[in-house]
């Protein structure tokens, strides 16, 4: 037998609506009210159909909060690895480039010996590289424009460095030609990788950008959601994330 639990509520009501009025109404209350209905309550049975009822109310409100409740986010750990991979590897750029900035007696120049700085310009072109390689495959596009940038950089400098065996390929790398470089003016060389606002300086600029970005990028990281998108933060996430 199927019971409509549905109207209920409604007759549940209307059963004691006569008892809202005056105190005469009381001697009226069991002609007004359904000997069926009432003897459903003295015995239980109506009471145990309400708790049915707002149990299965109750139930449906669950289901409701549990379907619009956000999904918890995890870390984006392959993201984060990325990302602090490319900060090193920026870092790593910075401080190849400063050692050819050093002025004084920790300068590469000072001997004017080219097997040392050879050394020290193929150091910086190996890590040159590697942030290139890094930067382009970055899902973040914070990243791929820091790349860009070193990029577009190395390219304004073209034709100096192609005077001491340094080019540009396809792939935006650096290759160095020994052989070449070593019959390099080394004025030049100095000029290019010491001097005052030299493509050493300006390298080291943008790889300190990218080495940051890096590091902000992989620390929002811990918001992605499992798509790769950040996720929406409420006010109680980051009352929940102090706490």
């Amino acid at each position: 037998m199927n019971i409509n639990l549905s109207g209920l509520k409604q007759d549940y009501s209307f059963l004691f609506s006569s008892m809202n009025g005056s105190k005469n109404n009381s001697t009226n209350l069991f002609t007004s009210v359904n000997l069926s209905d009432y003897n459903s309550i003295k015995t239980g049975t109506y009471g145990k159909l309400l708790k049915a009822y707002y149990k299965k109310d109750d139930i449906e409100d669950t289901k409701d909060t549990t379907s619009k409740k956000p999904t918890t986010n995890k870390v984006n750990e392959p993201a984060a690895k990325e990302l602090k991979e490319i900060q090193t590897e920026a870092n790593v750029l910075r401080d190849s480039a400063t050692a050819l900035m050093q002025r004084g007696s920790k300068s590469v120049f000072k001997d004017e010996d080219m097997k040392k700085v050879y050394s020290a310009v193929s150091d910086f072109v190996n890590d040159y590289n590697s942030v290139i390689e890094k930067g382009a495959e970055s899902d973040s596009k914070a990243i791929v424009r820091g790349a860009e940038g070193l990029v577009s950089l190395a390219g304004d400098y073209e034709k100096e460095l192609n005077q001491m065996g340094i080019t540009i390929d396809k792939n935006d790398k650096l290759s160095i030609d020994k052989d070449t470089f070593m019959k390099a003016d080394i004025n030049k060389v100095k000029e290019l990788f010491n001097g005052q606002n030299s493509f050493s300086y300006l390298t080291s600029v943008r790889a300190v950008s990218i080495g940051n970005t890096a590091y902000s990028e992989s620390n929002k990281s811990n918001l992605y959601t499992g798509d790769g998108n950040y996720s929406t933060l409420t006010t109680g996430d980051l009352f929940n994330s102090i706490i």
